[in-house]
């Protein structure tokens, strides 16, 4: 089994925070059509907040500056042909912007109301993550 750390980014910006939904045309994705907020793997040589930093870059153009840790999840996805254990730390974020770019492993973004992601499918640990970190929005 394959052990992967991922840093993952509550991103807000003027009371509102960033979710992206996850493409079919990504290549080791678990969670296609689901909503999520940006982050990913880190490299073994990166820090964790580096590796955040740099993979919210990568997927939808935006600097943050990291702050908070808001909690720690994980879960046991097939990724390809490789059963995985993914550890996920979240962290709060801010984003001097809300121009989004995103990369070919999204398809699309919405800046929500904490409180109202309406009806879309969240990733499993969102919905939890969610209701722990509106004491810092």
């Amino acid at each position: 089994m394959k052990l992967f750390v991922g840093a993952k980014a509550l991103i807000h910006h003027e009371g509102r925070i960033l979710l992206i939904r996850e493409s079919s045309k990504y290549v080791d994705g678990t969670e296609v059509g689901k909503w999520d907020v940006p982050g990913g793997r880190i490299e073994p040589e990166e820090k964790v907040r580096e590796g955040l930093i740099r993979e919210v870059q990568e997927e939808c153009g935006l600097a943050v500056s990291p702050g908070a840790l808001l909690g720690v999840y994980d879960g046991f996805p097939r990724i390809g042909d490789s059963d995985c254990h993914v550890v996920r730390i979240y962290f709060l974020c801010k984003a001097d912007t809300d121009q989004v770019a995103l990369s070919g492993d999204h398809d699309a973004y919405a800046w929500v109301e904490p409180e109202k992601t309406g009806d879309r499918v969240l990733v499993s640990d969102l919905e939890e993550l969610l209701e722990s970190a509106r004491k810092y929005l």
